[in-house]
């Protein structure tokens, strides 16, 4: 078994997370062969991905779906939130009405959830989503009796579930190459006191454990476009996106664990690789920035393009992308 990154000629098997930010943070820095360890979610493993709502959990997962499907692979997403929007996953680019690529599964509990998952695992998928891990319910809760509605579930049951079946996941998973992404979402920690962090994500210790990748991601901001508004018949400020900043909490496929990086959220689109590529840019001064919110980039023909406001600068790019 060759250990040296620096022998490795070819990144290990993986997916496009269909950001090139989260792409760069988990496969790390590249060796002498310009080879990234892993950039992006590692076949054959497990990914865990937190935070709170509208931080980008789903459309990073439905993006890593959309990668899958247009490079001819196929994915099993199995929802216990039944909150999947059909008309935004197709505009990530998801064939949701091809099922010869792609599956919606909604099971009623949690052990039927992950008996499909092991069934398609085996049979070879490439890419499975559990959206989320926390929000199944146990079969005993789904098949008791009305009369005992008001009955509650035993604390750390989801949990207990996990622990016994991923490890069986993990194995098969294991030969059959299959990528797996888990969605937790944020609880408060009971009975936390002091320093630390006061929420965790659901699912458990198990997750924790045998996740290769953990990625905690968090909305540092939003970000605002003038737009017409129909109603008022004025421009206003609208939301168009945010920002978000994600943090590689584990990480066994190289040495990012730790490591945080910001990439951006279009609001409908998803991922927004073009203003990232834009920030790069900026960073390393191919673009410059001046005052009153000027942006000049001098093209390969030496001709300088200036405008104002890096929304504007976006849209150039989107414009002439076939250039």
């Amino acid at each position: 078994v060759k250990m040296s990154a620096d022998d490795m000629k070819e990144s290990l098997p993986h997916i496009s997370s269909g950001s090139i930010v989260l792409d760069h943070l988990i496969g790390g820095i590249p060796n002498s062969f310009g080879v990234a360890p892993c950039p992006g979610f590692p076949r054959g493993r497990v990914s865990q991905i937190w935070g709170h709502e509208g931080a980008g959990k789903t459309s990073i997962a439905l993006s890593a779906a959309a990668q899958v499907c247009r490079e001819g692979g196929t994915v099993l997403y199995i929802d216990w939130e039944n909150d999947i929007v059909p008309d935004y996953a197709m505009a990530l680019g998801v064939p949701v009405t091809d099922e010869s690529k792609f599956e919606l599964l909604q099971p009623d509990n949690l052990e039927d959830g992950i008996k499909y998952a092991l069934i398609y695992a085996a049979a070879g998928v490439d890419l499975i989503v559990f959206d989320s891990v926390g929000a199944a319910i146990p079969r005993r809760l789904t098949d008791r009796d009305l009369n005992d509605a008001a009955e509650q579930g035993k604390v750390g049951e989801v949990q207990a579930v996990w622990s016994q079946e991923l490890p069986n996941l993990k194995r098969i998973i294991a030969r059959s190459g299959t990528a797996v992404i888990g969605i937790s979402q944020i609880r408060a920690e009971i009975g936390k006191m002091g320093h630390g962090p006061s929420t965790k994500p659901q699912g458990g210790n198990a997750w924790k454990f045998y996740a290769s990748v953990r990625l905690e991601l968090r909305r540092v901001q939003y970000e605002n476009t003038k737009e017409m508004n129909n109603l008022t018949h004025k421009v206003e400020d609208k939301v168009s996106g945010s920002v978000v900043k994600v943090k590689a909490v584990k990480c066994k496929m190289s040495r990012s664990q730790g490591r945080e990086e910001i990439f951006y959220l279009r609001g409908g689109q998803g991922v927004d690789n073009i203003r990232s590529i834009l920030e790069i840019a900026i960073s390393h001064g191919f673009i410059k920035k001046q005052g009153a919110g000027w942006f000049t980039w001098t093209k390969p023909d030496g001709s300088a393009l200036k405008l104002q406001g890096i929304e504007k600068m976006r849209q150039h790019m989107v414009d002439n992308s076939a250039d």
